[in-house]
């Protein structure tokens, strides 16, 4: 492998690059500030709303959220932030003020702790 493999490996998605997948081979600095869970599906059951999580083989964030009209089975939902991607952002900024926001309007969250998070109109 020379150079130009392994510049043209490092740019795009994870997905497409050939050690993607193996266990174990590639981290990212994201996943290392939430929890990672097996499936998305476990996560939606086991987490709480607006907590950030990741999965094992996936290289983005999702944050918990409810369901809107037209109710899912399990009355959540999982909101995707993928780096690359321009809306919405994958910053952690952009991700932890969306989990703060659903925190607040769901009720789990009160405090003004997070007041840097709000959106400015």
């Amino acid at each position: 492998m020379d150079i130009f493999d392994t510049i043209l490996e490092s740019k795009g998605h994870p997905a497409d690059r050939k050690d993607y997948g193996k266990r174990g081979k590639k981290t990212f600095s994201k996943k290392s500030r939430v929890k990672v869970y097996d499936t998305i599906a476990v996560a939606l059951r086991r987490g709480y709303v607006g907590q950030i999580f990741s999965t094992k083989g996936a290289a983005r964030l999702y944050v918990i959220s409810k369901a809107g009209w037209g109710k899912k089975s399990s009355g959540r939902i999982a909101k995707g932030f993928t780096p690359g991607s321009s809306t919405p952002s994958s910053e952690w900024k952009s991700v932890k003020g969306h989990s703060v926001r659903t925190m607040k309007k769901h009720g789990k969250q009160k405090s003004k702790k997070f007041k840097q998070y709000k959106v400015e109109k």
